[in-house]
């Protein structure tokens, strides 16, 4: 997202532009529920329902490679307490007041509330939740901005070893316990809470630390085709183990449901976004890029924040195009349809962001 990139002058990496739209689309395809990202909860019976029941599992990584590219991007540099709050901190503030006014305005405008009332509402919102169904993750970073100094410190100390450390740690405790757990006691029993050491580093910390270890310290020597090879069967296994699991705990809970359908989303998520994250990178180390195909990706990078930021809005304008005419026309494949809905979504956040980044302000906001 083009706010984690320190300064306008710095460099372009080509694989971080690739992730951020990519991640991007995956957030607003992540929105679809049962329409696309959770389409195996409706149609069961489908032949693709081994299909449909793997996606979420690639659909999310979005959010972890976004924390990724954070501290891939934030986490090397230094800088004093003042610079982080006035130019990273303050301008995020102001990122989520703005952006949130805008979703209210357009999504809560007709309620029957004096302008008093419209205030107090909004600003109740805005500090309880969120305005827009990714604005969790604006919350999450303005956190991760607070916390800045102490995880560059942090990162300082670390080792490879370390940081690999904290990965077996994730898969053990993340990804096999509740697994284990759960083919074991079949839900009656599980691992003491606070027996599980990343409780110390929060999901979002956790691949702060993990992206930057990927970006600065795993050597470029390493990322090959056999080592992405095996890491991408190890990926494809976990979420073949993961969809088995959740598959399982329906049989075992007498149905799936959007609550327990989810138990196993996370498992083996670091394997997923780490195999996407390294694929891309490896990609545009390995391959030549034109200068139009460069420019393009710069570009639309360069607007991918902003339509982050519209794809509430977005979303809400398109999905009669979804429910009234992909639906009626293409039954037999809702799957496709909901890409086409999100691709078209998409597309209008790219033409919303550029309009909205001729104005001054706002392309100095996002």
């Amino acid at each position: 997202m083009n706010h984690t990139i320190g300064t306008s002058q710095a460099p372009k990496l080509l694989h971080i532009e690739f992730l951020r739209v990519l991640c991007i689309w995956l957030v607003m395809f992540t929105h679809t529920s049962t329409a696309g990202f959770s389409l195996y909860l409706v149609r069961p019976e489908s032949l693709f329902f081994p299909l449909y029941l793997a996606v979420p599992f690639w659909v999310k990584t979005a959010v972890p490679i976004f924390f990724m590219i954070s501290g891939a991007l934030l986490l090397g540099k230094d800088e004093p307490l003042s610079v982080i709050f006035k130019k990273r901190v303050y301008r995020f503030v102001k990122i989520l007041i703005i952006f949130s006014l805008i979703n209210y305005v357009y999504f809560y405008h007709g309620l029957p509330l004096s302008f008093a009332g419209h205030v107090r509402k909004f600003f109740t919102l805005l500090y309880s939740s969120n305005l827009a169904t990714a604005y969790y993750f604006l919350y999450i970073y303005l956190s991760f901005l607070l916390m800045l100094p102490l995880w560059r410190a942090l990162t300082k100390m670390m080792t490879l070893k370390l940081y690999l450390y904290l990965a077996g740690l994730n898969l053990f405790f993340v990804g096999c316990i509740p697994i284990l757990s759960f083919a074991i006691f079949k839900g009656s029993a599980e691992l003491n809470y606070f027996l599980n050491p990343l409780l110390a580093v929060s999901e979002p910390t956790f691949y702060f630390l993990i992206g930057y270890s990927i970006e600065h310290m795993l050597p470029e020597k390493w990322i090959t085709p056999k080592h992405l090879a095996i890491l991408g069967l190890c990926a494809a296994l976990g979420t073949a183990l993961s969809s088995y699991m959740t598959y399982y705990h329906g049989v075992v809970t007498g149905g799936l449901t959007e609550q327990n359908s989810e138990r196993f989303y996370d498992s083996f998520l670091l394997l997923n976004a780490s195999f996407v994250f390294l694929l891309s990178k490896y990609w545009f180390l390995h391959h030549k890029t034109s200068d139009w195909a460069r420019r393009c990706l710069i570009t639309l990078g360069s607007l991918s924040f902003g339509v982050m930021l519209f794809e509430e809005i977005t979303r809400s304008c398109t999905r009669p195009f979804f429910s009234r005419i992909l639906l009626s026309f293409f039954p037999r494949i809702p799957f496709i349809d909901a890409v086409i809905w999100i691709s078209l979504a998409f597309l209008l956040g790219l033409v919303l962001t550029s309009v909205v980044k001729r104005i001054s302000f706002f392309r100095n906001l996002i």
